[in-house]
Formats: C-alpha cells, structure tokens, sequence
C-alpha cells in the first residue's frame, strides 16, 4: 500500500462519487451484443451505503456470458483505478481540512486509510465477477467512530499531586505530640505518626527537611499521610478485626476532615469516623482541632478485607458526659443563681448551658422567659446570648429548670395604683393588628385599643387613624391584673378634653350631643364618654315627639340632650338612650314632690290621712 493511500476518510457524498466516476476510462467494447452497464450500475458502488473501500461495480447476470469476458476482465482494473481516485479525493479533503485549521490526528488518519484488507476483498470481488453463474456479493466495512475526547461525557477528576508509595520530602511546620506536621513544597500539606519513630531516632524540629514515602495520597478530602513502614497496614489488620468483634478499644490518629465526619489513621489502616462518633453536638464541634492528636476508638465495622473500617467514640463520649453530670449535679441546688450561655431557642424555650456547672444545659421554658405572656422567645434570647437564670428545679431524672422571669422586676406589680380606670397616659404606637393598636405605656407593659374604640365612626383597620412610633394620648378603660391586660381609649383632644366624665350604666341619666338625625332615630355622642361608649342611639320612638314628626327639624346636630340609658350592648358596647323614658320618670319625681310638700303645709289631706291621725291621739 503506498503513502498516498493513508489519507483521511473518503467522504460519503454525492459530489466525490461522480467525481470518482467521471475519473474512471470507459470499458472495452464487447464484441457481443451484451449491454453495455449503466451509470446507475456503476453508481451502485458509490452509494452512501458503500463505505470507501475500492469494492467493484455490481455487474449484470448477461455479463457473466462467455461473449461478456472483455468487461468482466476490464472490472479488477477498473476497482484499482476507483480507489486511487477515491484516495486522492480524500487527500484533497484533508488538504482543505488543514488550511482551516482543524489538522488531522493519527488516529484518524490511521482509521480513514484504506487497509489491506479492502484491497484483497476488491480484488476477490473481481475474480468473482469472473466466475459464470455467479452473483458478486458486496461487502460493508463497519465504520470507524472516532473515538470520544477524555472527559467529554463527564469532568475529569482532579488528580492527587502525589502518588501512593511515591518517595517525597518537604520542611516540616509543626511538631506535635503524637505527629509531625510537614508541608510537600507548597502542595499539599502532610502528617507523619510519630509512632512509627523509633526510641532512639532525632525528632525534627520546625523548618527541617524530612523524607518520607506516601501512604495515603488525600485524594479522599484528607491530609497526606506520610510513613516509613509501608508494610505496618497488613501487621494492624488482625487487631482491627478482633476489635471490631469483642468491641474493645484501639488507639488512631485523626489525620483530616472530611464530609460528613474525620479521617483516622490506624497505624497506617485508613479509617472513617462519621461526625456522630466524634462530639455529642456535631453541629457545634471543631473537628479542624483535633488534626494530629491520638485518640481511643471503637471499631463499629470492619469489611472488606479493611478496606471498610468505620470507628467511633460515641461510646466514650456519652460515658465521659455521664460521669460529669452526675459530678455537676452534686454542685447545683433549687434556687441557686448563676450566668448561662444560650445554646439552642426553640419555639417552646431555651437550652442554656451552664458553665460553673460543667456546661450542664437546663431549659428556661417560654412562661419562665419574661414577665409578658405576649413575648416571643426569640425577640428575647439568642444563641450565644449570656443570660443569669436561677434553678427552679432539678426533677429526679437529673433534668434541670431554669427561669430567667425569677431575676427579673415584675413591672405589674405597682402597675394596678398607676393605671387605674379613668387615668390618662402617653403612650407610643408598638404594633397594629387587624384588631387593634397596642400601645407601649412603659418598658414591660402594653395597652390595647381595640378598633372599635379608635373612632367615632367605624373603621377597618387602626392604620387609618394610627401609625406605628406615634405618641399619642389614651385613657386607662379597664386594668385586668389576672391576665396582665390593660384596655385603652383614646384620650379627648380639645374643648372634649375639659368634659366631666360619664359613666355609661345602665338607668343613668347623661348628657348627649346630637350629632345627626335619622329617620329610625337620632346618633349621638355622649359627652366625657370615650371609645365605643361614647356612641349613643336614641330610637325614634323613644325620642318623645308624634309618629311621623322630621327629627332633623327638632333635634339639631351640636345641640346638647338629656337621656336616660335604657340598656348597654353586651356585645358591641353601644347604649341605648331615650328622651321619652327620663321626661317620664321626671314627671313621676315631679308628683312625689309635690305630694311631700302639701304634707309639710298641713292640708286637710285624704280621709285616711285623717283616721290615721285620729288613732294616733293628735286631734279633738
């Protein structure tokens, strides 16, 4: 095969087969009256399904006639010229490839050349088309994939800069107890186990060179683990297993952190300690500190010839922490006062630990946080605040209680002289609700108007009278000292401010201001009232003029009556007034009086009157 036959894959198109056609010398005349093959014939090899392979034209059966042998002789010449054309369109194809700038590789040129096989089977397919009776079969070359780039289905991974059992030196940066510390110029940062020293050997110091081989490479997320002992791993195996099986302990050294937890090194055994089996508040622990240091493990699992060990010291932990609390509770008594510091908040309190105490947590439920039942528990403490509790109790399960509200001045407790119904205050908007505003009278203790009693009118929402930060002036309606509650009414302003308060009951007689009339009745405002009580309603009928008089015309609005109340509202706080019922009842006192003073006159008076005076022995 010659070099000019090594190019690039023969392209499958239209173009390069007719090109290759027209290339190709015309056959010999038969002398026969045999047909001649068409170009449709001659194109049946060029077609996308034949592969570039110089394969010859299928011939017709009237070419296999003794009287067809010029052609079918002509055929095997006729293969070798298609395939030298094929090959030099496939160059010419590679020569435009290159002056664009995509060059071939090797392997594609190796893959797109013509091999020997191709060769024999073209020259075997022309012999064919020789032999009579016979129908030449064609052969497909499978194509050749290109083969994919590394990692272009998926990222390759970073590679570990050094290699397992690879001979490295680096200076070392720290000498600790139980590991040396060693930085591997700048690339990855190392620890040797300084048990693996002999008694005798000199222990480096800070800025020394050392040698070591690579036994772990910390491509696991670890540092890398250096050692003199390469072997050391198969001697610990045995101990490791038998300690897995009767649960005793083993010493490792914690060599890196990893998700999820920390990396041990077992005299030279790789191990995985989850986070659970390092600190009993995983989420809390710093596991980047104990990196060099010797521990005591318990081997959970052991598999896979050690290729899966997974340690723990969760088992020790929770018996180290048993025996501290058990010493911590002899030095906690009821009542005893000390500083915390906050560790979780939770919806229904706070976990504080307590320092003097060997960080024992106690909880300070939410109704022992603050004197104010409203309070949130987080508007109050916050992980990592320090608070002084005091213990309240310590239940026989060793579960300790704690109150902050205990240390704390119960701002209620002279609340009830201060605001007494009927007192006026300055108070700032805190919050509006859709019920109400509450308003701050002092650190610790609010009031609340509801919006009932914000406005004469009706409204929605306190915004529409109200914002929040806005000092306003209230009157003290109801003080509840069992529920710490305190009802608000806005203060009146202006000439209202100097009216004499009223008390709305229930047969009172009080003044009002129309403030307009309706043919069902007549609004009023009853004067020194405030809130809700302070709107009146008089019915029509209770007004004391005829059915079908104007109201506008007799009761104008600003105009100042004299009322009885006949009920209040239990559910909305509204009286219901009459005009009718007082001029009654001041007709009835009116008649009781006269009747008193005709007694007094000494009149002649009724027939009982004088029997009554007779039997007594006043008259003749």
């Amino acid at each position: 095969m010659t070099s000019e036959s090594q190019g690039p894959e023969t392209p499958n198109d239209d173009t390069a087969n007719t090109d290759a056609l027209a290339a190709a010398p015309a056959p010999a005349e038969a002398p026969s009256p045999a047909p001649e093959p068409t170009a449709a014939d001659a194109g049946a090899a060029t077609t996308p399904d034949a592969q570039p392979e110089a394969t010859a034209p299928a011939q017709p059966e009237a070419a296999t006639t003794p009287d067809a042998q010029p052609e079918a002789s002509a055929a095997p010449a006729q293969a070798a010229e298609q395939s030298a054309t094929d090959a030099a369109a496939g160059a010419d194809l590679s020569a435009r490839d290159a002056s664009a700038g995509e060059a071939p590789s090797a392997t594609d040129t190796e893959n797109s050349a013509p091999s020997e096989d191709a060769e024999t089977t073209a020259g075997t397919n022309g012999a064919a088309a020789a032999a009579p009776g016979e129908k030449k079969k064609r052969k497909r070359k499978k194509r050749n994939k290109k083969p994919k780039a590394p990692g272009a289905s998926r990222p390759a991974s970073e590679r570990a800069p050094f290699h397992v059992g690879e001979e490295v030196f680096g200076k070392v940066t720290a000498v600790l107890e139980h590991a040396i510390m060693v930085d591997l110029g700048g690339k990855a940062l190392a620890v040797f186990d300084r048990s693996e020293m002999e008694a005798d050997d000199l222990v480096p110091e800070v800025t020394d060179r050392m040698v070591a081989r690579v036994h772990n490479d910390g491509a696991r997320g670890g540092l890398v683990v250096l050692t003199r002992k390469p072997l050391r791993e198969e001697d610990i195996k045995p101990k490791v297993e038998q300690c897995a099986a009767d649960g005793s302990v083993i010493e490792g050294l914690v060599t890196g952190v990893i998700k999820g937890g920390v990396e041990v090194d077992i005299f030279g055994l790789r191990a995985f300690a989850p986070a659970s089996g390092m600190d009993l508040h995983p989420n809390q622990a710093n596991f980047a500190s104990l990196l060099g240091q010797r521990m005591e493990f318990k081997v959970v699992q052991y598999k896979s010839q050690g290729r899966d060990v997974v340690v723990s010291r969760r088992p020790m932990l929770e018996a180290e922490a048993h025996e501290r609390r058990k010493h911590a509770l002899t030095l906690l008594s009821e009542g005893q006062t000390m500083k915390g510091l906050v560790r979780t908040v939770v919806e229904w309190g706070a976990f504080v630990a307590l320092p003097e105490a060997e960080n024992l947590e106690g909880l300070v439920h939410i109704s022992e946080a603050s004197h104010d039942a409203r309070a949130k528990i987080t508007d109050l403490m916050k992980p990592g605040d320090e608070v002084e509790v005091q213990i309240t109790k310590i239940d026989e399960k060793g579960k300790i209680w704690l109150s902050r509200k205990a240390l704390i001045e119960d701002p209620w407790a002279e609340a009830k002289a201060k605001y007494c119904s009927g007192s006026k205050h300055t108070g700032k908007v805190a919050r509006l609700e859709d019920f109400g505003a509450f308003i701050s009278l002092e650190q610790g203790i609010d009031g609340l108007i509801h919006v009932a009693d914000l406005a004469f009118e009706r409204i929605e929402h306190p915004s529409k009278v109200l914002t929040v930060g806005q000092d306003v002036d209230v009157v003290v309606h109801n003080f509840d000292n069992k529920y710490k509650r305190i009802a608000l009414h806005l203060a009146p302003t202006g000439d209202r401010a100097n009216e004499e308060y009223q008390k709305v009951t229930r047969g009172a007689s009080i003044q009002v201001e129309v403030v307009k009339a309706e043919s069902a009745g007549i609004v009023v405002r009853v004067l020194g009232a405030t809130g809700r009580a302070a709107r009146g309603f008089v019915p029509a009928g209770q007004t004391g003029t005829q059915r079908g008089t104007d109201l506008r015309k007799h009761f104008k609005a600003g105009s100042v009556l004299k009322v009885k109340v006949l009920d209040v509202d239990p559910r909305r706080g509204e009286p219901k007034l009459s005009v009718r019922a007082l001029a009654e009842d001041e007709e009835r006192s009116a008649h009781r009086e006269y009747r008193k003073a005709l007694q007094k006159e000494g009149g002649f008076g009724t027939l009982g009157d004088l029997l009554k005076q007779r039997l007594s022995g006043g008259g003749d």
